[in-house]
């Protein structure tokens, strides 16, 4: 190429678009073929479902240990706390601490603070899956995680014990918890790591550079892609008078590159809104981010993992209470479990129905850390932990919810009140494959939602089913369609009205395909034409 060539800005530019395409073009292929695969399927996890109809019935009979001696044995301020059966044994679980806390196992008979060792962690798991007792073998003592344990929420249950069940299923079971945390089969394990794992780079999540090496893969394409775009267009012609073997073309491309041309001014724009998106998902484009939660808003119950504050006082949960509990929710399902939970300050316990095998063989989990969260979307009651005369329930009074929002928006009036019997544009199960790694709040109707006139134009929803609070700042309701919007296309007209989102997708998917492979096959060629041509300059230097 002549110098001239080379100090041309559009030749430059040509140049600069071809070479960043070798760099991040496999990129964009992984991203655009895992993408098909996390339309359906996400990461393998432990169902919350499968969790629940393998739990045995709580029986307290020969409990000693009230919740405040369980928590006294434990270190950090408690969190989460909950009471079913271990190895025949009721036993406290207890998560102290922040974020997602740190788990221990108390036995509610005799105060011990339990550790699994190999032998028990098969003994117990035996117990739960009497069908393997023959088959499963230990495979491994896992300190740092493989390849399905990443997700930030699993860190604080390691060190893992994995059970290899005989068939290749593998269950593992955390050593402090002594609960199941993963569950893998041959095809989960392919789906997980042909789409999230691949999609995210995700195998390298625990290292310093994955977050740097995602924002520069993610912004060398979001530039790839502006400036293909603005090639394409320039390089366009109105009227066919690209003369190739006779025939007029519309682009000056042949071969490969001519495909690439088509499929970039076809789904150009897609790809770039893909990658813009991918972007805003990682909090790095200015002025588009999440907004926190306040200490106030924290204290009614906004939390992913609900559970309880420090201040609560623990002393008048009794052994006998907790049996009267199990009693009166008795009548209405088999008492497997039971949560505490703190609403306006009142101590109560949550106990979920366990799914039948028909109901299992179909459960959804919106979010692989269903099994950690104390919201399910599913059938459960609540009964008072510290009044004997108390009847179960399954939904708290409007009373309540207002009292939850007077506390997480203090000084401030709503300007409006509305109940809700169906989702929302900002409040609905998004894309079950979004953000795999963290537990989801439940989206639950009917739903109250407060708007309030407040600076950050707050909106409320608070969740009679659960006592849940989730806020939409109008910061939170961008963020929403510059994310979720553009990345998963869950607009209410096409997600709501399948399989219409999922033709429109699959094409634009695609598109995004034909755009990687058009581009891979000539940055291939080209690098095996320069690899040669290196060998033969050093050939020819050490000749000489």
């Amino acid at each position: 190429m002549k110098l001239k060539q080379l100090l041309s800005w559009r030749v430059s530019l040509i140049l600069f678009h071809r070479w960043l395409g070798i760099g991040v073009g496999l990129m964009f292929m992984v991203w655009t073929l895992s993408g098909v695969i996390l339309m359906y399927y996400g990461i393998p996890h432990y169902s919350a479902g499968e969790r629940l109809a393998h739990l045995p019935p709580l029986d307290l009979s020969t409990a000693t240990i009230t919740p405040q001696q369980a928590l006294a044995s434990v270190q950090g301020t408690p969190f989460r706390l909950r009471i079913s059966m271990f190895d025949g044994h009721p036993a406290y679980r207890i998560n102290s601490g922040q974020v997602f806390g740190k788990w221990t196992l108390v036995l509610a008979d005799t105060g011990k603070v339990v550790k699994l060792d190999p032998d028990s962690v098969i003994y117990s798991l035996a117990k739960i899956y009497p069908e393997f007792e023959e088959t499963m073998i230990y495979e491994a003592y896992l300190r740092e995680p493989d390849m399905f344990t990443h997700s930030p929420a699993l860190q604080n249950h390691f060190p893992l014990h994995v059970i290899n069940m005989g068939n290749l299923e593998r269950y593992y079971v955390s050593e402090i918890s002594g609960e199941v945390v993963m569950h893998t089969t041959p095809l989960t394990q392919v789906l997980g790591v042909l789409g999230y794992n691949i999609h995210t780079l995700y195998f390298w999540r625990q290292q310093g550079w994955w977050t740097p090496l995602l924002h520069w893969l993610s912004w060398s394409g979001l530039g790839m892609t502006i400036i293909g775009i603005l090639l394409g267009i320039w390089r366009f012609s109105s009227k066919p008078h690209f003369i190739k073997r006779g025939i007029a073309y519309r682009t000056p491309y042949v071969g490969w590159w001519r495909w690439h041309h088509y499929a970039g001014l076809s789904f150009g724009a897609v790809m770039l809104t893909w990658m813009l998106s991918g972007l805003i998902s990682m909090s790095v484009v200015p002025g588009i981010d999440e907004t926190l939660y306040s200490p106030e808003q924290i204290q009614a119950g906004a939390r992913t993992v609900q559970g309880f504050g420090a201040s609560t006082d623990f002393a008048p949960l009794t052994l006998a209470g907790m049996q009267n509990a199990v009693a009166q929710l008795g009548a209405n399902h088999a008492v497997k479990e039971l949560e505490l939970k703190v609403v306006n300050g009142q101590p109560y316990y949550q106990s979920y129905r366990a799914p039948d095998q028909t109901e299992l063989a179909h459960w959804t989990s919106h979010s692989a850390m269903d099994f950690l969260t104390a919201n399910l979307e599913w059938q459960h009651y609540f009964i008072s932990a510290t009044n004997p005369d108390a009847q179960p329930f399954t939904d708290f009074a409007e009373a309540d919810l207002l009292q939850m929002a007077a506390t997480a928006m203090p000084g401030q009036q709503y300007t409006e009140l509305a109940w809700l019997n169906a989702p929302d544009a900002y409040y609905y199960h998004t894309l079950d494959a979004f953000d795999l790694g963290l537990p989801r709040t439940v989206r639950s109707v009917p739903v109250l939602r407060l708007k309030y006139d407040d600076a950050a134009q707050t909106w409320l929803y608070l969740t009679p089913s659960h006592a849940q609070l989730i806020k939409a700042e109008s910061l939170d309701r961008r963020n929403r369609w510059g994310y979720y919007g553009l990345h998963g296309f869950d607009f209410g007209f096409l997600y709501n009205h399948r399989p219409l989102w999922d033709i429109l997708v699959l094409v634009l998917l695609c598109g995004c395909i034909a755009m990687s492979v058009t581009t891979a096959v000539p940055a291939w060629n080209r690098l095996k034409k320069h690899y040669f041509r290196m060998l033969e300059l050093l050939a020819g230097n050490w000749h000489q």
